[in-house]
């Protein structure tokens, strides 16, 4: 292997770069003091900034390693680390190297976990020679898992009670992806959503009305509201550039057609569509689903579905 050592890595939000010592007052404020954070990790938050900076000078100093791969994780609109990216074991007998990564909880589900693993990962394999890279997850921390295989990684099986962390002894959920599985040797093309963008007139009155509806978590994400479901999956709530005209139901020629359309199963139909209709919904004059699901018309004027399981 070519041991390059922690180089300044770039993508389209983030710079990966060494820490420096005056990253310690961002660190604290934005992941190593936060429970939340550490909850599957084997440290601690960390009580006070002193115990940022002091491990922070003893971590710097080992960059002079070539076979150190240690980085903060910078983005590019704050100029300040969200987290720390970096290689916790390597294997020269086999070239291969296992990756650990965190990032702050203000920019968790807005993909910049994955955005830092996959450009440390086509660096290892483009530049330092690996064949292996690897990772692994707490089992009762699947959206890690969820990183793993958006980049390319495979699930290769649970090592149980092989961990200790935070939460005490843990099921260890194993990754990795090899370099012909890289460089495209038998790889399979995957292509996953990233989002879901929905024009509106009231960007927070229609994410606000969707939260209540599905109770998702509420974020703001690409400077729009914007909800996560439980997957991961980022919904956007945007405002036009334009007069906003909602949607005609049924569809009439002529007439604005409806620019998205939502089924949500629920367990229980007749209380999903009372309830739905005390947040703001109205029924749909138009109903064709029969016993098996009711149109619903959001506030926006968006036709959306309460399916029965």
């Amino acid at each position: 292997m070519n041991h390059k050592g922690t180089v300044t890595l770039e993508t389209e939000r983030l710079i990966l770069r060494q820490f420096v010592k005056s990253d310690a007052e961002a660190m604290f404020r934005n992941w190593v003091n936060d429970a939340e954070v550490t909850k599957y990790l084997t440290w601690q938050p960390h009580g006070s900034i002193d115990v940022t900076r002091k491990i922070s000078i003893s971590d710097i100093s080992k960059y002079e390693d070539l076979s150190r791969y240690q980085w903060a994780v910078v983005s590019k609109s704050l100029n300040e680390p969200i987290g720390g990216i970096n290689v916790v074991k390597i294997d020269e007998t086999c070239n291969c190297f296992e990756i650990a990564y965190r990032i702050g909880k203000a920019w968790w589900h807005q993909g910049f976990a994955s955005e830092a693993l996959s450009s440390v990962i086509k660096f290892l394999f483009e530049q330092v020679g690996a064949n292996r890279i690897a990772a692994a997850h707490d089992t009762r921390n699947p959206n890690s898992g969820k990183v793993m295989l958006k980049c390319g990684m495979s699930y290769e099986g649970t090592l149980r009670q092989s961990g200790y962390n935070n939460q005490g002894v843990y099921d260890a959920a194993c990754y990795a992806i090899l370099a012909e599985d890289y460089f495209g040797k038998g790889q399979k093309r995957t292509i996953t959503i990233s989002d879901i963008s929905i024009d509106c007139a009231d960007p927070a009155r229609t994410r606000d009305f969707y939260a209540a509806l599905t109770g998702w978590e509420k974020h703001e994400a690409y400077g729009c509201p914007a909800l996560v479901d439980e997957n991961g999956l980022l919904m956007l709530f945007m405002s036009c550039d334009f007069n906003y005209i909602p949607p005609v139901w049924p569809e009439e020629p002529g007439k604005q057609q409806k620019q998205m359309h939502f089924n949500f199963q629920v367990d229980d139909l007749l209380s999903a569509v009372e309830e739905a209709t005390k947040l703001g919904a109205t029924k749909a004059v138009a109903q064709y689903g029969g016993e098996h699901f009711v149109i619903m018309i959001d506030p926006e004027g968006h036709p959306f579905c309460l399916c029965r399981k």
